[in-house]
């Protein structure tokens, strides 16, 4: 389902009520990163959230009361605001542990100023002899009034009735608007976008949805928890739906000082895992380090499909009209093993625009000559070029090869070159390959021996399959079997 074709339902309170324990509870999954923390949650995130056969779009928001001085704060509490103006129906959620205070009136006027419909969610009635608490609230001015506890799930069931009783209010002459999306032909694309702290990945994120959907700031670590946003797109008659993860950056552990980064860290490894594919970040106004690395060694690990996003080409020193194709040189030596993956040049805050390149059949095996240098384009094609790239990659990963491909295959991969003998004593011999899975690509080889087939050869099989059945981005899975006849 498409988010923007769904009611949008807009959680809103001051901080630390319970949020983001209430979102995680709507859509079923531990989507929000929550902590005692005031201010944890900057980002809007927002989720499906299904009751009773209807579906509708959720959205946390950061505490209306951030008030901290910088500039990130400020940022954090216009997201709130935004969601406010954007919203079908907002849940006001209050503290029923702390009773009502003044800033719970103050938010409730901001709120009432908006006209939006709205239901007073009272967080943290976690037994049934603290629910007086909950009548405290009717004195902020609004009809509908709900007990819950989003820890515990208590009193949710009500609170979901409550919501889609006001969406069918409001949308009784579309039903479809919180019906769920089964058209044929969906095709779900999950991208996580991937790199060191500041390196632009939140810049990027808003590029590709087409708004300031995620806080940017210089800021290291302005983006705490991975949030994603699904886009639209029809192309050769099929339509998908892109859902870009912005994630939080990833920092080496001895660097890590607090317990809520380095659960953003883990989150951010979490969607690498879950993901289709990856968009790796690098910043070229700086070197290439070993958290580049050892985050590539770690998308490279779970086999996921891969695009390079070189960020702040306007910022890379002495550019002439081959700083492109000796970049890609450059940045081949720091990753040997990933010189199939797609290289974008661009400056996702500024606008600078440049076009992709891509290895064609023609280049050295390891791919390091590019086909052609990029050349600029307009801001909207080069997003478009991106998503297109994507779905590509996407299609290519999903491919069922036939088996007599595969035989032929085989015939190829050993006139090209037999497996070396190893450590055993008996070369290894392959016997057969098959493919076992999509997403990633699966191949079994099995083999004489099969335990012997060394590394470097297991790569070589890798990147044959990639060459031989044009698989530019893919990421593959190897798994060897010993032959048993």
């Amino acid at each position: 389902m498409t988010y923007t074709k769904l009611p949008l339902v807009a959680i809103i309170g001051r901080t630390n009520v319970g949020k983001s324990t209430l979102f995680n509870r709507l859509v079923g999954d531990k989507k929000a990163l929550t902590s005692r923390i005031a201010g944890t949650t900057r980002d809007r995130r927002f989720g499906i959230c299904g009751w009773d056969k209807q579906q509708f779009t959720i959205v946390d928001t950061a505490g209306l009361d951030v008030s901290g001085e910088e500039e990130i704060d400020r940022l954090s509490a216009g997201q709130a605001e935004k969601s406010i103006k954007e919203a079908d129906l907002i849940l006001f959620v209050v503290d029923g542990k702390d009773g009502l205070l003044p800033q719970d009136n103050q938010f409730a006027r901001i709120i009432q100023k908006s006209k939006k419909p709205t239901l007073v969610v009272v967080n943290k009635i976690d037994s049934a002899k603290h629910l007086s608490r909950a009548a405290d609230f009717y004195q902020l001015g609004f009809k509908d009034v709900f007990a819950i506890s989003a820890k515990t799930g208590g009193g949710t069931g009500d609170l979901l009735d409550g919501v889609l009783d006001e969406l069918r209010r409001q949308f009784k002459n579309n039903d479809a608007r919180i019906s769920p999306d089964d058209a044929p032909g969906y095709n779900s694309i999950k991208i996580a976008i991937i790199g060191k702290p500041n390196v632009g990945k939140s810049s990027l994120f808003n590029k590709l949805v087409g708004e300031e959907r995620a806080i940017v700031s210089p800021v290291p670590h302005t983006t705490r928890d991975s949030q994603d946003m699904t886009i639209e797109r029809v192309q050769n008659e099929k339509t998908y739906h892109l859902t870009f993860v912005d994630t939080a950056g990833i920092i080496k552990h001895r660097k890590i000082k607090d317990e809520l980064k380095e659960r953003s860290i883990e989150r951010s490894l979490t969607a690498i895992k879950k993901s289709d594919i990856c968009l790796l970040l690098i910043d070229a106004s700086e070197p290439i380090t070993e958290q580049d690395k050892n985050l590539a060694n770690e998308i490279l690990e779970q086999n996921k499909s891969l695009i390079f996003i070189v960020n702040k080409w306007d910022l890379f020193p002495n550019k002439t009209t081959k700083s492109d194709k000796e970049y890609a040189l450059y940045l081949h030596r720091f990753f040997p093993f990933l010189t199939w993956a797609p290289i974008i040049f661009l400056s996702a805050k500024t606008g600078a625009k440049v076009e992709p390149h891509r290895q064609d059949d023609s280049s050295t095996r390891d791919g390091r000559h590019p086909e052609r240098a990029p050349t600029s384009v307009g801001a909207s094609r080069r997003v478009e070029r991106l998503v297109r790239m994507t779905i590509e990659i996407f299609e290519s990963e999903r491919q069922k090869i036939s088996q007599e491909q595969l035989n032929e295959f085989k015939r190829y991969l050993l006139r090209r070159k037999t497996p070396p003998r190893g450590s055993g004593f008996m070369s290894p011999y392959i016997r057969g390959i098959k493919q076992r899975g999509v997403s990633p690509l699966t191949f079994e080889i099995i083999a004489d021996n099969a335990d012997n087939l060394v590394f470097p050869y297991r790569r070589f099989i890798v990147s044959a399959i990639r060459e031989y059945f044009k698989f530019p981005g893919c990421g593959i899975k190897l798994m060897l079997t010993e032959n048993r006849i």
